[in-house]
């Protein structure tokens, strides 16, 4: 099972999500089109693991289970598509952003090393928020670890900077490690030029 061609004839039919769970909802479904034989559960517990660990989207087929984990992150934005209203919320909170998908990424991880029938998943992350895929030119942020920014490397333990404190990394406090290396590659997804904050990317990293 391969997300790369899902997204792609999503972005064609939807350039944009009012919410993550309008995102996770239209996902699913063009993976159905994608995979008609396959069976999709939303917000799917792992047998055997903690019942609050959640996956967002989980796709079975022959060949096994492939978990999919899902992050959409907005700058303000109203804008018409389609004759449809959409009035994206200003979330900010970059750091935690940053931290909480690769969390997903150090998840799928420990699904797929844990669970015999997952033998591939995937962590997906999409926003207007250029600040993700721009960083910062400083050397010295507390995220310099997290960033995911174009070219870096992604893999073994990643931690906050020392003066990290406060509400930052409050219930983040844990070190992510992550057993392989991935590759930070935003790709475009949509593009409404004529309004600020819409240049629309994705990321997708793959165990």
């Amino acid at each position: 099972m391969d997300i790369l061609n899902p997204i792609t004839n999503l972005s064609r039919s939807r350039k944009i999500f009012h919410s993550e769970a309008d995102f996770q909802f239209a996902l699913a479904w063009e993976i159905q089109k994608e995979y008609p034989d396959a069976k999709i559960r939303l917000e799917y517990c792992p047998p055997g693991n903690d019942s609050k660990q959640y996956i967002d989207i989980i796709v079975a087929t022959e060949t096994g289970l492939y978990p999919i984990e899902l992050k959409y992150k907005t700058r303000a934005l109203s804008i018409n598509c389609d004759g449809e209203l959409f009035k994206l919320k200003d979330q900010s909170a970059q750091d935690q952003g940053r931290y909480d998908f690769l969390k997903d990424v150090q998840r799928i991880e420990g699904f797929c090393k844990n669970i015999p029938e997952m033998h591939k998943g995937y962590a997906v992350f999409l926003t207007n928020d250029s600040a993700y895929w721009n960083g910062s030119k400083s050397n010295n942020t507390v995220y310099e670890e997290y960033k995911l920014i174009d070219g870096e490397i992604k893999t073994g333990t990643m931690s906050w900077g020392k003066h990290a404190k406060g509400k930052t990394i409050e219930g983040r406090e844990s070190p992510i490690t992550l057993e392989e290396k991935y590759l930070i590659e935003w790709q475009r997804y949509s593009e409404f030029s004529d309004s600020r904050y819409g240049t629309f990317k994705y990321l997708v990293l793959s165990q």
